[in-house]
């Protein structure tokens, strides 16, 4: 598993210092991809409602303990999506099967969307405003608390 994070973040590349903050400036990047079901997933398309990206992976200790928080998330009308990174479709579905996940799981097989959004560590915790600005970016595990305030702090669903 150390070797998989290790080669995960060697893939993925390391980013200049600032990125984030430049992606915040900029908005999040557009995200388009089949899901776990098979279906097209854009981003763009639930503009005007508070939207929460969370990149992670099945190894991931800090990912595991995030997931039922983001499904109460996503049961209380929060957008929310989910990018698998590295990971086989079986083994996602197994996973999403396993915590009853419901929100749509992008698959990322090749770091694609890790490098675009330059993630740095997983998991990785993108808050987009219902007008789209990019308000926070969550590098690392969050409790309940935590990531329920940062949701809140989009406004209601």
């Amino acid at each position: 598993m150390t070797l998989t994070a290790f080669a995960l973040i060697y893939t993925a590349g390391l980013p200049e210092q600032d990125a984030p903050l430049r992606i915040q400036q900029a908005g999040a990047p557009p995200l388009t991809g089949k899901t776990l079901d098979g279906a097209l997933f854009q981003l763009s398309a639930w503009r005007g409602a508070p939207i929460i990206v969370n990149f992670w992976a099945s190894w991931c200790a800090p990912c595991r303990e995030e997931m039922p928080v983001l499904q109460a998330l996503h049961e209380t009308g929060f957008r929310v999506v989910g990018v698998n990174v590295g990971e086989a479709p079986a083994q996602v579905a197994s996973f999403a099967s396993a915590y009853n996940l419901t929100f749509p799981i992008l698959l990322d097989p090749d770091s694609y969307w890790l490098r675009v959004f330059r993630v740095r560590a997983l998991p990785t915790t993108f808050f987009i405003a219902p007008d789209g600005a990019l308000r926070e970016v969550v590098s690392g595990g969050m409790s309940a608390h935590e990531l329920t305030a940062r949701a809140a702090a989009l406004g209601k669903p």
